[in-house]
């Protein structure tokens, strides 16, 4: 299949990612016979991630989840039987959540940003119908312009800060850096508001890639220009194929699993001969034309952002949007964080993003002892993501609130952060209450330590 030329790798993405729907829905199949009823009844299976999003690629997770109404022993077989077909096929990751009853859902889709979006974005492929509509239903009640501006705030502070725990210096990271792969769901997620401003729903059900579709419709708004469209899908496209090339040729290595584009890889890249382009001569040539589409993706998402903050002064006024951007700039004093509604989950998060213990540390102190009691997930996990969290904070939230039904990625987020400590990454492993999944990180951080915990997947 032809490669890195426009739609090369979108083609690729779409194609793959339906052969991995393909794929679930024959597992799911094949498992439902396992059932003394041959059916599966309160039970469906939907992708999210990169599949349910038709941007998945070879290496990609292989992310499914089993939704259903009730745990019941017919989900416990059918659960069994189709995990033990789907290790059969050696993806290099799998990812299928123990949790996903109808109560779970709600709980995610209410509280938090991380699982929240699994259930947004989740694709339906097989089982149940009911289940589908129970999940429509949940995305009508909860996908609102007040929770996908703060999906869209809380993740572009959030992904400035995680770049920065996973870089090298000097040294471009392919998936975790900017103008990466994990960049273009801001578009996604910007057109999510824009699209809930005008009463539409998010567009799940066609199987073309996601972020072709959240380009294509900047474009259709205006907002940007048939020359920067054009730009931008081919940039996309080739960190598309870069991403991907560089997750397989470094299987197998100590480098698995990551999308470092170092010395190394350039060289690989270069002698495999994989981008076409007239300028690529020799790897310097070659570094310079990736850097350059890495750089493109970028100012894509820069732009997205700016007009992100323009929506914001539109829809909450000129006054709110000149606070929220000084508080953006670290201009952050007691007066106006008194006037601060309790229900303004925005204003609460970039204030505590940008406020500096250094400059101001009893107003710091203030700030992290009145907002450790929120129930706002972003606010809390803005908490955590805080380097200067203060240690005992970080165990409080992790012990009081962090092992609750809809909040437990926050123990995820607590265990990356350096000055989580010991014994709460102690109590998080030793939680029986807990999924594995929120555990891992703990377990890597207590034994081997925060930088590597930050490199897991």
């Amino acid at each position: 299949m032809p490669r890195c030329k426009v739609n090369g790798g979108f083609v690729y993405v779409t194609n793959y990612s339906y052969r991995f729907r393909e794929l679930i829905q024959s597992i799911a199949e094949k498992a439902e016979k396992s059932l003394p009823s041959k059916r599966l009844k309160g039970i469906g299976i939907f992708l999210f991630g990169s599949p349910s999003r038709q941007e998945m690629i070879d290496e990609s997770d292989a992310d499914v989840m089993i939704l259903r109404d009730k745990d019941s022993e017919d989900y416990n077989l059918f659960r069994s039987e189709f995990m033990a077909l789907l290790e059969k096929e050696k993806f290099s990751k799998i990812d299928v959540p123990d949790w996903g009853t109808f109560e779970e859902c709600e709980a995610y889709i209410k509280h938090s940003i991380t699982e929240g979006n699994q259930i947004v974005e989740s694709k339906f492929v097989y089982g149940d119908p009911s289940v589908n509509e129970y999940i429509n239903n949940l995305r009508d009640q909860y996908c609102t312009i007040d929770r996908f501006e703060k999906v869209f705030c809380f993740q572009k502070l959030y992904f400035d800060q995680y770049y920065r725990q996973r870089s090298r210096q000097g040294i471009k990271n392919v998936k975790y850096g900017h103008g990466g792969t994990r960049d273009f769901m801001f578009i996604t997620w910007f057109i999510n508001i824009l699209d809930s401003l005008d009463h539409r729903k998010i567009n799940i059900e066609d199987n073309f890639p996601m972020v072709h579709k959240s380009l294509s419709s900047l474009y259709e708004r205006r907002l940007i220009n048939f020359q920067d469209y054009m730009k931008y899908l081919e940039s996309i496209n080739v960190v598309l194929v870069l991403r991907n090339d560089i997750l397989i040729q470094n299987r197998w290595t100590t480098e698995e699993g990551l999308t470092y584009l170092d010395d190394r890889t350039l060289e690989i890249l270069f002698r495999r001969d994989i981008f076409k382009n007239e300028s690529i001569q020799d790897v310097p040539s070659l570094k310079k034309y990736l850097e350059r589409n890495l750089e493109n993706v970028f100012e894509l998402k820069i732009r997205v952002w700016h007009l992100f903050l323009d929506h914001l002064s539109s829809y909450k006024g000129t006054e709110w949007a000149n606070n929220f951007r000084n508080f953006l700039d670290g201009k952050i004093n007691q007066e106006e964080i008194n006037k601060i509604q309790d229900e303004d989950e925005l204003s609460q998060m970039v204030i505590i993003w940008n406020i500096d213990y250094n400059k101001n540390p009893e107003l710091f102190s203030q700030i992290f002892q009145k907002y450790k009691e929120s129930k706002s997930w972003p606010v809390l996990a803005s908490i955590c993501c805080h380097a200067a969290c203060p240690p005992e904070v970080l165990d409080y939230i992790a012990i009081n609130i962090g092992c609750s039904k809809g909040y437990e990625y926050l123990l995820r987020i607590i265990s990356r952060n350096k000055q989580v400590p010991k014994e709460t990454l102690k109590k998080i492993i030793d939680n029986p209450n807990l999924e594995y999944r929120y555990k891992i990180v703990a377990k890597t951080a207590y034994e081997i330590g925060v930088e590597k915990a930050n490199e897991l997947r």
